[in-house]
This record gives structure tokens, sequence and C-alpha cells, in this order.
């Protein structure tokens, strides 16, 4: 009774009360350090967070153009009538020739581009395959759908340094020695199912991860699922595991609209920040299309892009917030479906850039209205995911940490906030000149803000907590780096 009514009267107290309880569970859970190096530390998970109190996690739709960076333009992609163009393969950026390389497809053909910024794109003419009698164009490799490839740095056989998987009726594999002129594997088809996939590659491990679409019932109505097969040489590939498929809430949401169930299209999925993420295309399946015509699907819908997230690449875990990343609109070039991800995003600077397929109509529409081009998506760096409080200060807590540097920096937006930075020992009381009060309060928005307090510019040596303190703020990651 006394303690309800102290409650009651001093709500911080209670507040206070219950934080220091997580803690001291957190703590009792996470006695022995977590090794960190100066990769970037984002909040997509709560794998190093002890405790936190007042913040959101929030999920940031990207920034768009106002236009597709890439559209038909030649007989061999789908001129004059049939203007149609997707990206379910790649986009590199080569350091060598300073220039951003795009491998995209027309229905079965695979074709490459090149771009000295990223938006305005040319289409070398490469002499690989002829079309019309002409080797004047820049397709590269015919008969697969959904080609998605990766640059294998550790291959030691620089015949085979491009990797390439794709769909003809099963997945197939290819390899190259520039990603223009290619051959098939030896042994093919390597997997079954259809009809698209994305091929990842493990940075630890080498190994490749191949997330690829098996259509079959799945809690009561037939859907597109994903599966994932890994493989060490691209030729034995172990027993497809389902990783993805659509939940109750997600079906709740597409009844909603008006839809029968949702499914997911597609999962393209890249390394980040020493863990894994991933985009879904989230089809929200509404039955046969009102209106028939053209070049179209039977089957009809929206399909946007949302965010997924794993540790390992291979269990794979979905956010509370389920918000695009890549809504539909607001331009009218992909009001209608976002149908295939790149399988990685390129990084320009201090952004993230990604390209996808844009489709002007819902997935069944049909010519002419619907158009199918390739657009570019950006996020600030590490702005897939924040930590965010507003209404009140909130408090973002880590496990016990032993970083290899001493230089911490944040990326946040505190532009009508505050942040400062506490360093906790490991019996969670603040290091001496590292308390709250120490801290030189952070303001304004910057991907490296540097923290520092009155008496020091780096980190206490050994293991530490940090309690970051947050007032109207996104926190979007935290770095350790050597001095």
């Amino acid at each position: 009774m006394q303690f309800t009514h102290c409650a009651r009267r001093f709500p911080f107290a209670l507040a206070l009360v219950a934080m220091l309880c997580m803690c001291a569970s957190a703590w009792s859970r996470a006695a022995e350090p977590v090794p960190i190096d100066d990769t970037p530390q984002i909040f997509v998970d709560d794998e190093l967070i002890a405790a936190k109190s007042d913040v959101v996690r929030r999920v940031h739709a990207c920034q768009k153009l106002p236009k597709p960076v890439l559209v038909s333009e030649n007989p061999w992609e789908g001129l004059p009538d049939d203007r149609r163009v997707y990206i379910y393969g790649t986009v590199l950026y080569d350091p060598h020739t300073h220039q951003f390389q795009m491998w995209y497809n027309r229905l079965r053909n695979l074709l490459y581009a090149t771009s000295t910024d990223g938006v305005q794109w040319k289409r070398p003419s490469l002499d690989v395959i002829r079309f019309q009698g002409s080797g004047q164009n820049n397709l590269v490799l015919q008969g697969l759908h959904s080609p998605s490839l990766v640059y294998d740095q550790r291959e030691s056989d620089p015949a085979k340094r491009y990797k390439l998987l794709g769909y003809s009726g099963s997945y197939r594999a290819a390899y190259s020695h520039d990603g223009l002129h290619w051959k098939m594997y030896p042994k093919n088809p390597v997997l079954a199912g259809g009809d698209n996939c994305s091929l990842a590659q493990d940075p630890k491990s080498g190994e490749f991860l191949a997330f690829h679409r098996i259509y079959h019932t799945y809690r009561g109505h037939k859907r597109r699922l994903v599966y994932l097969a890994t493989s060490r040489d691209m030729q034995q590939w172990t027993e497809p595991k389902l990783v993805m498929a659509a939940d109750e809430i997600d079906d709740q949401q597409t009844q909603a609209e008006g839809g029968l169930w949702s499914e997911f299209y597609n999962m393209s999925v890249f390394p980040y920040a020493g863990q894994w993420l991933g985009l879904i295309t989230h089809f929200r399946y509404s039955g046969l299309p009102e209106k028939e015509g053209p070049q179209q699907s039977k089957h009809d819908g929206p399909i946007d892009v949302q965010l997924v997230h794993s540790r390992d690449g291979r269990t794979w875990h979905r956010l509370k917030d389920r918000s695009p990343v890549i809504p539909n609109g607001p331009y009218p070039y992909d009001a209608g479906c976002i149908l295939g991800v790149a399988n990685g995003p390129v990084s320009v600077d201090d952004q993230l850039w990604l390209y996808y397929t844009a489709i002007t109509t819902t997935h069944g529409g049909c010519l002419p209205e619907k158009q199918i081009t390739i657009a570019r998506a950006a996020w600030r760096r590490d702005g897939f995911v924040s930590l965010d409080a507003s209404q009140k200060p909130g408090i973002v807590e880590t496990v016990l940490l032993k970083p290899t540097g001493n230089r911490l920096t944040i990326n946040a937006d505190a532009a009508k906030g505050r942040i400062a930075v506490e360093v906790l020992d490991a019996q969670g009381q603040p290091a001496p000149g590292y308390s709250r009060g120490d801290c030189l309060e952070l303001t304004g928005d910057s991907l490296r803000h540097e923290v520092s307090w009155k008496e020091h510019s780096t980190l206490p040596p050994g293991a530490i907590r940090l309690r970051f303190h947050l007032d109207n703020t996104h926190l979007y990651s935290y770095r350790i780096e050597a001095e």
C-alpha cells in the first residue's frame, strides 16, 4: 500500500526502480563481456541491449527519385509495345573503374549497364549475344529468369570470380571471369522450385546462400514461400528449408485492405553491420484481376517491401514495426507493385542505395497501363531502423561489451533534441569521469557524432556498458573504433 501511494506521487521513482530491476536481470544473464570490433552496431534487434525504456523501434521508409533510373529503350528490352525491364539481379561498384555495374533482366535475358553516378545508366555494346542478327547490344546471357549474382573474392580460379543463380524451369548456376561472358556449371539444374531467387555469400564462411521461391499450400492456402539452400561450390546444395512465410498478422493486414491473404513474392538478403538484413516483397493477394488484357498475370494485388533480420543468415525474424521500407508511391512508376529487389545495396558516401523493380499497376495489371522499370531507393547509412525517444526521455543500455577500440561515435538525429552517454563498469556503476553529468551532450543530426566527456575523449579500457540517454532523438547505430 505504501509503495503504491509512493508510485502515484513519484512516477519517475517507479520508472527508475523498474529500470534498475531490468538492468539487474540483464546483468545476471550477460555476465561475460561480448567482444565487438569496429563494426557499426545497428538496432534491428535486442541482442546487445540489456535494457531499454521509453523508446520505440522504428522502421524508416526510403527516399525516392521522381523518375525511374532505367526504362526500356531498345527492341531487345521490349520496345515498342512491351516495356518491361526488371532487377532481381545485382548492382556493384567497381573501385578500379569508378563505375556502378548493373545486371538486370528482360524476361529470360540478362543485360548489363554501367553508370558513373548511379542515376544515369549506359548500355555498352558488348557483342556477346546476337539479337536479330547483330551483336550490338548489352545482352550477356539468355535463358534464365531472375538472375542474381555475387562477386566471389575468395575464388582461386579467376574464371569463376562471378557466380550466378537463375531460373529456367528449375534453378541453374553459371560462372564468369568478367560478369559478361558466362558458362553454365557442369551440373544443372541445381535446385527445384520456381520462379525467382536471390543469391548471397556469407562473408565469414564463403558459403553461398540461395533464397528461392517454392509454391505450395501453407496455412490453408497455396502461397509463394521463401526457402533457403546453401552450397560451398554452387553444385552441391543442402535440402531447402522454409525460412520466411506470411503469418496471421500479414493475412489480417491484407484482409483489412480488401484482399484474401498474404504471400512473399521473393526475399533479397545481404550481410550488413556484422549480421544479415533481408527485404521481403509482401504480396497482398486479392484474387483474379478485375480487368483482362495483354501480358497479364492471373494473380492480382499490390506488393511493397518490408525489412527482416537475422544474426546468422539462416534463422530469420520479423520486426514489430512492419511498415514498408520501400512503400508504393508517391510517384506513379511504383504505385502498384515492387516486384523484385537487387540482392544488396551499394554504399555511396553517407547513403545506401538499393535498386528495385517498379510497376505502375498492381500485379494483375495489363498493357498498356502496366509499365515496368528500375528505380532507386536510398537511406542514410545504417538508416533502416532507429530507436526513438519522443514523448519523454528514453534510455538504452547495452550488455557488457569488450570493444577492440576506444573511440565512440554515434549515428543519430538529435536535431530537435539531445544525447548523452554514460559508461558503466561491469557492476553497472558509472565509471569515474564517465557519468551522464560528465558527458558533453550532443545535438544536431549527424552520422558521426563524436562522444566525449569533460576529462576524456576515449573510452576507459576493459569491459564496459554504454547507457544512452535520448531526448527527442532517433538513434540509428553506434561504433567503437581505434583512436
